[in-house]
């Protein structure tokens, strides 16, 4: 009987032994699994960063290409517009005006060239009565000194003229490349191949502009430079 006793206490212990074993064999099995786990979460989420990364970067990659590619294209259309032949004016091939300055081509002669350039820097000064009169140089011009400035930068003219005194110079009539239109004490405007470069325009105060619109010629008398 005694023996049997024991046996069965024998066979209980060792039952109680397995399961603290299996318990404790979880526990372990969780203890080391959870660091591998944490791991294996911190590799993916290190990986989703990387590839975040590397998108961003082709995006931007592919925007600085679109920019670098619109560029080049705006370049182009701009070198092309440049590079296109200026309207001629007035049906005179001597003269092209692209909206804002007027070129003539290379054969013209010199001091052509030279009137229209200078035409050309007063493009944007502004009206000023008894502006450009003391100094050839000014901020702002009237009607006789930008025809004045015009004609000396040519090496037509050695002074700034009044409306009055335009009256009397160079020659009588129409001239070939130049025609100063005097009214005498009132107004005085210039036209090269055509092409009317004058204070009176739509705005007022707006100063010397190459201007394409009509305007009345009547009471005007026409005068050139000697030769052209």
């Amino acid at each position: 009987m005694k023996t049997l006793i024991r046996l069965a206490l024998t066979v209980s212990l060792l039952a109680v032994a397995s399961a603290a074993n299996a318990q404790n064999g979880y526990s372990a099995a969780g203890y080391y699994a959870a660091p591998q786990a944490q791991a294996a979460y911190a590799q993916q989420q290190a990986n989703a960063q990387a590839w975040a990364a590397w998108n961003a970067q082709q995006q931007a990659n592919a925007a600085g290409w679109a920019r670098y590619y619109a560029d080049q294209a705006a370049a182009q259309a701009a070198a092309k517009q440049a590079a296109a032949p200026r309207a001629a004016v007035g049906g005179n091939s001597q003269i092209r005006f692209d909206g804002r300055f007027a070129s003539v081509g290379q054969t013209a002669p010199q001091a052509l060239q030279f009137a229209v350039y200078a035409a050309n820097t007063l493009q944007n000064k502004p009206y000023v009565l008894g502006g450009g009169h003391r100094n050839i140089e000014d901020s702002a011009y009237d009607c006789s000194s930008s025809t004045s400035y015009v004609l000396m930068k040519a090496g037509l003219l050695n002074r700034c003229l009044s409306s009055k005194e335009f009256a009397n110079y160079g020659e009588p009539g129409q001239g070939r490349f130049i025609t100063i239109w005097v009214k005498p004490g009132e107004h005085v405007f210039i036209t090269i191949c055509g092409l009317r470069m004058d204070t009176s325009g739509q705005v007022t105060g707006e100063g010397p502009r190459w201007r394409v619109q009509g305007r009345n010629y009547a009471g005007f008398s026409p005068r050139h430079p000697s030769g052209f």
